[in-house]
């Protein structure tokens, strides 16, 4: 029996051994050291775009963080005044503190239960 082979693949393009060094140089750091400054251009792109990417995202996450922070400060604000005025609305609607706020008016409190009125025709 014969034993399987791999087939060894040529670089099919230019750019595909242009990149390759590129990589292989930016691994090694020899893209660095090289004399040509011109062929470090790419990689010192590369990170200019990434810090300035990374400055982009910091900025923007702690403006949504002061956000988040101001939108929780309004909300406990709103919650303590809606407790707030519930609380006087269940003050203000009891028996004995509407009758004390009519008495002043000529209102009196009743001292009997309600009666049920009845029209003529039943």
């Amino acid at each position: 029996m014969t034993h399987n082979e791999y087939k060894k693949t040529k670089p099919s393009a230019f750019r595909s051994r242009v990149w390759g060094r590129f990589f292989t140089g930016m691994l090694d750091g020899s893209l660095l050291t090289r004399n040509t400054p011109s062929s470090a251009i790419p990689f010192i792109l590369y990170l200019s775009g990434l810090s300035l990417f990374l400055i982009f995202n910091t900025y923007y996450a702690e403006k949504k963080a002061r956000e988040a922070d101001r939108l929780q400060r309004e909300m406990t604000e709103w919650r303590i005044r809606y407790i707030e005025t519930k609380s006087e609305y269940m003050f203000m609607t009891k028996q004995s503190e509407l009758a004390r706020q009519l008495e002043g008016k000529g209102f009196i409190q009743s001292a009997g239960p309600p009666v049920t009125l009845y029209s003529g025709s039943q």
